[in-house]
């Protein structure tokens, strides 16, 4: 499971924000909230990296729908920290 790849070249780090998002979910059905909560963030930080860089779309959805996915997970499973 890849979930990040650097290209060398332009010195530009590449995350799938739709494996993160599944393997989330994946974590919330056995019950492991600390590996969903993990998930969830990361994808939020990599969606705000792409949102800094001027990015619109991401993997067949824009990426301010990418980022109402992720935070609907941590609100609807009780995961959004203090």
């Amino acid at each position: 499971m890849v979930i990040f790849t650097y290209n060398l070249k332009t010195k530009k780090m590449k995350a799938n924000v739709k494996e993160l998002m599944m393997n989330a979910k994946a974590a919330l059905v056995m019950g492991n909230k600390a590996v969903a909560s993990d998930n969830l963030n990361i994808g939020i930080v990599v969606l705000a990296r792409l949102t800094q860089e001027g990015v619109e779309n991401t993997e067949g959805a824009s990426v301010d729908r990418w980022k109402e996915r992720f935070w609907f997970e941590l609100e609807t499973n009780d995961m959004i920290e203090d």
